[in-house]
């Protein structure tokens, strides 16, 4: 009789602790506690001689920027150059996978791109050199096109300037007829 008090004492010990770790368990998945992680900063953090500066263009888009502004200018239009994706559109919140598609977007830009006078993007230029041949860059300038067509926006691809043809484009894309028509769609 000895022996199973012992073992009734003994199995009781173990229900308890066992009852004990899972109520335990469940506190700490209802409330999990955070432990601050301290990490580890360096404090002697310089840019000074960590950066260099580089060219803003190529050649050739220097080349195209100079005759694009030229027509542009015609118009009253403005021009702005290498502007990023992120500051042309945005994923609509609240869809699925909304990260990633805004990752897909912030570090990308386009090579130019025409504003109204308020500076309302209307158009956008990419200038299409070599560069562009790869099969990443394809990749990339597929869902390029994609994105900011989606979001209204005309994109022109351009290999070089043609200044009669681009202009037609340009104002198309614009929806400018002439340079009166445009002056007066800004009288009030």
């Amino acid at each position: 009789m000895l022996y199973i008090t012992i073992i009734a004492v003994i199995i009781a010990i173990v229900m308890i602790g066992r009852s004990k770790k899972a109520s335990q368990n469940q506190f700490e998945k209802s409330n999990p506690i955070e432990i601050p992680v301290e990490i580890p900063q360096e404090t002697n953090i310089s840019a000074t001689g960590k950066y260099k500066s580089k060219w803003l263009f190529s050649y050739n888009e220097k080349d195209v920027y100079k005759k694009l502004k030229e027509i542009i200018d015609k118009h009253g239009l403005y021009l702005c150059a290498k502007v990023r994706l992120l500051d042309l559109i945005e994923p609509i919140s609240g869809i699925p996978q909304y990260k990633t598609y805004f990752y897909k977007i912030q570090a990308k830009h386009v090579d130019f791109v025409i504003c109204d006078t308020k500076l309302v993007a209307k158009c956008i230029i990419e200038l299409d050199d070599n560069s562009h041949q790869s099969n990443d860059r394809k990749t990339r300038d597929t869902f390029v096109d994609e994105a900011v067509t989606s979001a209204g926006y005309t994109i022109i691809h351009i290999l070089g300037v043609n200044p009669d043809n681009l202009e037609s484009q340009i104002l198309q894309a614009c929806n400018i007829k002439t340079i009166s028509a445009t002056i007066q769609e800004e009288q009030p």
